[in-house]
């Protein structure tokens, strides 16, 4: 069509005063297979019609019934040049301008009825962002009155349901009939899912439903789910190991690690180093390196050695968390249960060596835990992979052998892991059975109405629920009173209470009396000032006590000013140490700011300027007053002008 036709169809559109007027032109160029419209002149017809549909429903609203019929006609039933992803976002452009009921219904139905169609044509395109970030794009435009078919949960699933229709009915049949087939669209979709954290919603489907029941039987089945699996290292690994065990993690793995190193990084320097998973999964991945000759050669004895090593690091006993540092004590103890799997070869002396320095940091700690842990930690290696002649020959009693700590690491470090594999996780049927669970009918208790205009108030006295002569006196012979907590008396014993941080009494007291005990024991408080200010800069919880940020930089602050040469030489080192998190770097440089501050008087040196600056201005103002023309000429006035009384004039009209 000509540009000049165009104009002139576009503009009697625009003008319309009812659908009706326009109804025959609109059908010719909508259903007409031979219409000489090309894709942007459809664009541009569909996009006029849509913002004139609120228009033409206020002026003839007998016919929006008619009007809604024969747009759906011609939306979902026309064959259109444009495509389907260019008819959703005409629609959601115009949604954007104004949220109308019947635009949101035809882009339903044209979702719900073109799916198929779509994705095709995304298929073909390659276009992955189109269809992961649609749910995005809608829920922008929506904000709390999201379509059910458009929330995430129901969208991803759905779309989990093509993929395994996919499979099944067109990929799979090929790889039987051995012709070539192409499944990288629907794995990058699964894979780009799972980066915007839809992994439950995309892979489980697939993962519970197919993979793992066609998988051990079928080797064709178990290539597709390798090819999704190893496409793309990322979370998907991580979601089928938490709800699969060693025996899935065989199957679908077998001895790929040896050969990718990705897989052998996520799975090692990710998920068993950095991630601080569950202790099963950690059980489930260790057990799984322990299953093949080449597995053990190649990964686990490195991953044994590397959990030793980092176990005998100053800076991990020294910075690490309670909850980092037991992490590590249960994977070394679990590790220790597969014993006969441990070669020593020619590293014995190493680890001899490492095994020794461990238990040396560990006892040289100020934190109780950590000595325990060290202590039984290098117990347990002495005797299951035998490093002396005598597997007895390093036992310390210094150590509550009952403490639960103390029970659950033997325990993990005795029991046959392979007994003790997970079973594949159910917990993926929760969500369905909730919602496949109908709500209980609650029944509702007519009340007579009343015909009468009083309001009637409840009547206390009538009410026999809130008699109180059936419960019981409480006791109170046997209750102890609590007694208030004893404050540290001395920095020593200030030092102890705040060391034992299972004690958050005695620690919040400790905290309160340290700069008291600071300005009275100064001399002897020079002693233990670097432990101290070690202590509280390494605190890694902020407990249940109230202001505890303030308190510690508070303390810190007066540390660093009451010793400024030592403990700030201190901090200027310890910023550029490893091992330190950004809230503790930062809480460094605030100290040593707030002290430099303090140390300096900056706050009154500032008063004072401020000070002398405005009285030097109002010396100014009074010698500018003085000398201005302004004043000059108002005492001039004052003496040429003559005032006269009053009185003294009628006193002369009387005479």
């Amino acid at each position: 069509m000509s540009f000049e036709r165009l104009n002139i169809l576009l503009k009697q559109i625009s003008s319309s005063n009812s659908y009706f007027s326009i109804e025959n032109i609109i059908e010719e160029y909508f259903c007409n297979k031979n219409s000489p419209l090309t894709t942007i002149e459809q664009e541009k017809l569909i996009r006029l019609c849509l913002r004139k549909l609120s228009d033409w429903f206020n002026q003839t609203p007998e016919q929006i019934k008619q009007i809604k019929i024969n747009f759906h006609k011609y939306f979902i039933q026309t064959s259109f040049l444009l495509k389907q992803k260019q008819l959703i976002d005409l629609l959601l452009n115009q949604l954007k301008i104004s949220l109308n009921d019947y635009l949101t219904f035809l882009l339903i139905d044209l979702y719900e009825k073109n799916y198929l169609k779509l994705l095709n044509e995304l298929e073909q395109e390659f276009d992955l962002t189109y269809i992961i970030h649609l749910p995005d794009r809608i829920t922008n435009i929506y904000m709390n009155n999201i379509p059910i078919c458009f929330q995430s949960k129901n969208f991803f699933h759905r779309l989990s349901q093509y993929i395994q229709e996919q499979l099944i009915t067109y990929h799979y049949p090929n790889m039987v009939a051995q012709i070539d087939t192409n499944i990288k669209f629907i794995c990058q979709l699964v894979h780009r899912a799972a980066k915007l954290g839809y992994t439950k919603y995309i892979w489980r489907p697939l993962y519970k439903n197919l993979f793992i029941k066609k998988c051990s039987n079928d080797s064709l089945w178990l290539r597709l789910a390798q090819y999704f699996l190893f496409e793309t290292i990322d979370d998907i690994i991580l979601y089928t190991i938490e709800h699969g065990n060693s025996k899935i993690l065989d199957l679908f793995f077998s001895d790929r690690i040896i050969h990718l190193p990705l897989l052998e990084k996520y799975l090692i320097d990710t998920l068993l180093f950095r991630k601080q998973l569950s202790i099963d999964i950690v059980r489930t991945i260790l057990i799984y390196l322990t299953m093949s000759n080449n597995r053990i050669e190649k990964c686990f004895q490195y991953v044994f050695k590397r959990f030793l090593h980092i176990w005998s690091q100053e800076n991990f006993i020294r910075f690490s968390s309670n909850n980092q540092h037991l992490y590590i004590c249960q994977c070394i103890s679990i590790c220790l249960s597969f014993n006969q799997q441990i070669q020593l070869n020619n590293d014995k002396d190493t680890i001899i060596m490492c095994v020794l320095n461990g238990i040396r940091l560990h006892l040289e700690s100020t934190f109780d835990y950590i000595r325990r842990r060290g202590q039984l930690i290098g117990e347990l290696i002495i005797k299951y992979i035998h490093l002396f002649s005598s597997s007895n020959q390093l036992i310390f009693d210094t150590y509550d052998k009952n403490h639960s700590e103390v029970l659950m690491l033997t325990k993990l470090a005795e029991i046959d892991q392979t007994l003790n594999d997970r079973q594949l996780s159910d917990d993926d049927d929760d969500d369905e059975e909730t919602i496949m669970k109908k709500e209980p009918i609650v029944s509702i208790i007519e009340k007579p109405i009343c015909t009468t205009n009083r309001i009637v108030l409840h009547d206390a006295s009538i009410d026999d629920d809130d008699d109180d002569d059936e419960f019981e006196s409480y006791d109170y012979s046997h209750d102890t009173i609590k007694l208030d907590v004893e404050k540290p008396k001395y920095i020593r014993t200030c030092l102890a209470d705040l060391i034992s941080t299972d004690k958050i009494d005695r620690l919040e007291s400790a905290l309160n009396m340290l700069p008291t005990l600071i300005e009275l024991y100064k001399i002897e408080c020079e002693e233990v000032a670097l432990e101290l200010v070690r202590i509280l800069l390494n605190y890694n919880s902020t407990f249940n006590i109230e202001n505890f940020e303030k308190l510690r930089l508070n303390n810190l602050i007066i540390l660093c000013e009451n010793y400024p040469l030592l403990i700030s030489d201190y901090l200027c080192k310890e910023f550029y140490e490893k091992n330190y998190t950004i809230h503790q770097r930062s809480l460094i440089l605030k100290i040593i700011q707030e002290t430099a501050k303090k140390l300096s008087q900056i706050n009154q040196i500032q008063t004072k300027i401020q000070d002398q600056l405005f009285i030097s201005d109002d010396d100014d103002d009074d010698d500018n007053d003085n000398d201005s023309w302004h004043s000059i000429i108002n005492k001039r006035l004052k003496l040429k002008t003559k005032y006269k009384n009053i009185e003294t004039k009628k006193k002369k009209n009387l005479n």
